[in-house]
């Protein structure tokens, strides 16, 4: 298996564009469409929505989400 395809950072490069679920520690989750990541897991959503405790709460065009306030990623996900 190699390393290149199962290291998180190339599939989120894979990811660009696509609609993904982002949790963070402190249990907010966001959901949009990947616009930017770099090599810290610093990432920029799209047409982000965030919920809390499923419940959404906001909505933002572009938001920045700082890389170690992420618990886990989905890829890959339909909008709901």
């Amino acid at each position: 298996m190699s390393t290149f395809n199962s290291h998180p950072i190339n599939r989120l490069r894979k990811a660009y564009s696509n609609f993904i679920i982002i949790r963070l520690k402190d249990g907010r989750e966001f959901r949009g469409y990947l616009d930017a990541q770099d090599q810290h897991m610093n990432m920029v959503l799209q047409n982000a929505l965030e919920y809390f405790r499923g419940e959404k709460v906001a909505s933002f065009g572009k938001i920045f989400i700082r890389g170690n306030n992420i618990l886990w990623v989905q890829i890959d996900q339909k909008p709901e």
